[in-house]
């Protein structure tokens, strides 16, 4: 009886999430984005930048199984009455298989990564090159993308691995240190409004303390355009939207192409 039950649960909800894509993708037409997709996607509450450690100490809730699921561990109550056919011999199972692959599975969390790429493009007022930041799904489909600079205009071809050069980031790979996300004010100005974002190269280099903030003087012939590495967006809203990436797609990783 409990098995059919929760057969049936399982059924329920992929007809119900099938629906609700459905109704999803009338109500946006040919309006939806790879992004609008994605973003929609049912998953689980955007990752907090709290480590899993100290959610008791910050008064943080844990976060609770899914309606109607029961630990793997639970018992029923006193006098509960046992199930007509309890007594019956236990039932083999195939090795690897498990009475909670008949338990609804909570839908997958979407993921994605940044790329950045210098363009061709330029700053008209500074000439400051412009870099193209993208969030890019799992298949390789670019979600949506930010402006950004990053070193200064006349720095852009000294050797990116020395320390102090304001030359842009070097290429690779670097890893997003989610904890380290860090919001406006800051102590100093160039780091501008909404947020600072820190990134971990995952190789060799001099470079350090890089990561993602508004660049305030975009555009501004005040001799601060650009970065001293850093990778810069033109405005707090940038910043605030880059930090909704991270959190709903659970963004792990930047790599530099150029």
């Amino acid at each position: 009886m409990i098995l059919l039950a929760l057969a049936a649960g399982s059924i329920t909800a992929v007809a119900q999430h099938g629906i609700s894509q459905v109704l999803l993708a009338h109500h946006q037409g040919d309006h939806a984005t790879p992004y609008d997709l994605m973003a929609n996607q049912p998953h689980p509450q955007p990752l907090e930048q709290i480590p899993p450690g100290e959610a008791n100490a910050t008064g943080s809730h844990p976060v609770e199984p899914p309606p109607g699921i029961l630990p793997a561990d639970a018992e029923s109550g006193p006098g509960t009455l046992a199930e007509p056919g309890s007594a019956r011999p236990q039932i083999r199972t195939k090795q690897g298989w498990s009475w909670k692959n008949l338990l609804p599975q909570p839908p997958s969390r979407p993921s994605a990564s940044l790329v950045l790429t210098r363009t061709k493009e330029q700053i008209k007022t500074t000439k400051d090159p412009i870099w193209q930041l993208q969030l890019v799904d799992s298949n390789g489909t670019v979600l949506e993308t930010l402006p950004a600079v990053a070193g200064r205009s006349y720095r852009q071809t000294v050797d990116r691995h020395v320390a102090g050069n304001k030359s842009p980031l070097p290429r690779g790979v670097y890893s997003i240190d989610r904890y380290g996300i860090a919001r406006a004010p800051f102590s100093d100005p160039e780091l501008g409004q909404g947020y600072w974002v820190p990134v971990v190269p995952l190789f060799s280099t001099g470079r350090s303390a890089l990561g993602f903030h508004q660049d305030p003087s975009w555009g501004k012939l005040n001799g601060e355009s650009g970065t001293s590495g850093c990778i810069g967006l033109e405005n707090k809203e940038a910043t605030a939207k880059l930090v909704d990436w991270i959190r709903h797609f659970n963004v792990t990783k930047l790599t530099v192409n150029s």
